[in-house]
């Protein structure tokens, strides 16, 4: 500890801050003190009071949901802006959700059950869409559960004609289950809770969540529904604000779901999110070009907020680190181990911010999960990022991918070759 200490007084001060820079972490710490100073200066939130005429049609596709779906349509009903309807979508499952969905409908708690077969969540969503009456349509996982003033807080945006698109803040339902699950909660207080209310109000959404989102009807039939594809969610949201709609992202309006327990189930779903957001970015959008005409500064910052805060240095951090070790030879873990000790003074800030700003209160789980977060993010999920870009850069792994069930990928394949 004596040598790491003298090493940290006697390195240089920029090369930490690029180090940690590197490592992710503070990349938080802007949003969240830019959120704190324009949360003083400018409006204190969204209002609260929906459209006066506002009605949203509740779609749920399900594919195994039986676990959740239950309590998520318990949770629909005690809104305090009641769904006009509720529709399932029993989307090929085997285990019980369609007579779970059927028990709820001989209850009157849910209007409609659509058996739709296995082709996708997307696919589901829009079968739905066909057959609902509402002004504005959820879309949620059937493990959902929502707070009581979730809808009315989300249907409120919508008094803007020009917001087609919203999503809510989520929670993390089992945090306390493993590890795994502790430090996706504290992930999802810095990405989801900071992170998209900051993009907020500089109007640069890129994803409304699969989890839970919101959109405008009209708008959502015209535009044809969901691409069928992998990366719906962060797809329609592009391809909305392309057509120069407007999409909010609502911090006071919660979600909560379940997150994946433990290390090779979270790594499949980021590789999946990670593969989606490249290919739909790059590929059907073109947003690593340097220049895009007549591009409204939103539009610009949402790129480069993936581009220059997420992309590059995923990509470059294994080169970093060889860097580190020509320059600083045997030193080179003595000042990683440097670094390290910044990135936790900067994480403990950013999650004793975050708790201050979103009225959660820090339990000594939280706070010891917070001690491992800048390895967890900084550094493990990093070099995930860094696998799954290069698998899709050179290997377009994406057309693989078995989230999107077989028959659907190779009608798109077909269709795109």
């Amino acid at each position: 500890m004596l040598e790491l200490a003298q090493h940290l007084a006697g390195t240089n001060l920029f090369s930490l801050m690029f180090g940690a820079l590197i490592f992710d972490i503070p990349r938080y710490t802007f949003s969240l003190i830019s959120l704190a100073l324009l949360l003083m200066l400018r409006r204190p939130g969204h209002g609260h009071a929906p459209p006066g005429d506002a009605s949203v049609s509740v779609i749920l596709p399900a594919f195994n949901g039986a676990a959740g779906l239950d309590s998520s349509i318990a949770s629909l009903r005690r809104q305090t802006l009641p769904p006009l309807e509720i529709i399932v979508v029993d989307d090929g499952s085997t285990d019980a959700t369609r007579a779970i969905g059927e028990r709820a409908r001989a209850r009157g708690e849910v209007d409609m059950i659509i058996c739709h077969g296995t082709r996708g969540r997307s696919a589901a969503v829009n079968a739905a869409a066909r057959f609902a009456r509402g002004d504005l349509l959820l879309t949620a996982d059937p493990d959902t559960t929502f707070d009581p003033t979730t809808l009315s807080r989300m249907a409120a945006v919508f008094s803007d004609p020009h917001v087609a698109a919203a999503s809510c803040n989520i929670d993390v339902a089992n945090e306390r289950q493993t590890l795994t699950t502790g430090l996706q909660s504290v992930e999802y207080l810095m990405s989801l809770s900071a992170g998209r209310s900051f993009l907020d109000m500089i109007e640069a959404i890129a994803c409304c969540s699969g989890a839970c989102s919101m959109y405008r009807r009209e708008v959502f039939m015209q535009q044809g529904g969901l691409d069928v594809g992998p990366g719906e969610d962060l797809e329609f949201t592009l391809r909305l604000r392309r057509l120069g709609h407007a999409v909010r992202f609502v911090p006071d309006a919660w979600a909560t779901t379940a997150v994946p327990d433990n290390p090779v189930s979270l790594l499949r779903q980021r590789a999946r999110w990670d593969r989606d957001a490249l290919r739909v970015r790059f590929l059907m959008y073109g947003e690593f070009s340097l220049l895009h005409p007549q591009e409204r500064l939103p539009d610009t910052l949402q790129r480069l907020d993936f581009i220059v805060l997420d992309l590059i240095p995923t990509l470059v951090f294994p080169f970093y680190l060889a860097y580190i070790v020509a320059v600083f030879g045997e030193n080179a873990f003595l000042f990683l181990a440097a670094v390290y000790i910044l990135m936790l003074a900067i994480s403990l800030f950013n999650v004793a911010l975050a708790f201050a700003l979103f009225n959660n209160s820090a339990g000594f789980f939280s706070f010891s999960v917070s001690l491992i977060f800048p390895l967890y993010q900084g550094i493990v999920m990093k070099c995930a990022r860094f696998v799954t870009y290069s698998a899709e850069i050179l290997f377009a792994s994406s057309r693989h991918d078995d989230y999107v069930p077989l028959r659907v990928r190779r009608a798109l394949l077909s269709d795109r070759s």
